[in-house]
């Protein structure tokens, strides 16, 4: 009878025991997902914010990692939710010369100029610059943009005047015409008008109903 009733004395302690360690797990479990917080918000400070502008709102912005020459590129995809409009200039301030340049292509081979006009963006529509494609050669470069910095842009268009951007600096695999040292032959390229096929360069109007 009396190893009965120990064992029945010390129940409460044991089940007190157990809910006390339970807490403590709990408590340990929400400081480890405060911690997670940060970090997941920290990378998501290294994305691209879409800017708007007007009618405009340019998303997905991002300038190619420097390979060691004197140029890189920009790229973006500009939206228009009303009347259309050009992008028809562009600076940044590593750059001692910014053209809008687009890729042709002639039977096998592909060639990179200057685009007569800038970039047009259709009302209600989309132009998409791309590797391959339209794309914001920078020039003359007084800095190398590595991965993980930015770059400043200044986008100049026909109807929403200037718009002021920052861009993420991302590295990219592969090789595109547009960043080919031998077709930009310098900033002496002229544009040749009148060019068909293989333009890589896009604007997409919405479909209407």
């Amino acid at each position: 009878m009396s190893t009965l009733f120990r064992s029945r004395a010390f129940l409460p302690i044991l089940l007190l025991g157990a809910f006390a360690v339970a807490l403590l797990a709990a408590a340990c479990g929400g400081d480890d997902d405060d911690d997670a917080s940060p970090t997941q918000g920290a990378g998501a400070g290294t994305a691209f914010q879409p800017v708007k502008a007007g009618d405009l709102t340019i998303s997905d912005a991002w300038v190619r990692a420097s390979t060691g020459t004197n140029v890189t590129a920009a790229y973006m995809t500009i939206k228009s939710a009303g009347a259309a409009d050009t992008l028809v200039s562009a600076s940044s301030p590593i750059a001692g010369m910014v053209q809008l340049h687009e890729v042709v292509t002639e039977g096998s081979t592909s060639k990179m100029q200057e685009k007569p006009g800038g970039f047009p963006v259709p009302a209600n529509g989309t132009a998409e610059l791309k590797p391959g494609g339209w794309h914001i050669m920078l020039m003359d470069l007084k800095q190398q943009p590595k991965a993980g910095e930015t770059v400043e842009l200044t986008l100049k268009f026909e109807k929403a005047g200037e718009v002021k951007i920052v861009a993420p600096v991302q590295a990219a695999s592969g090789s595109t015409p547009d960043m080919s040292h031998d077709s930009h032959g310098g900033s002496s390229m002229t544009p040749s008008g009148g060019m068909s096929g293989g333009m890589g360069g896009t604007a997409t109007p919405a479909m209407g109903r």
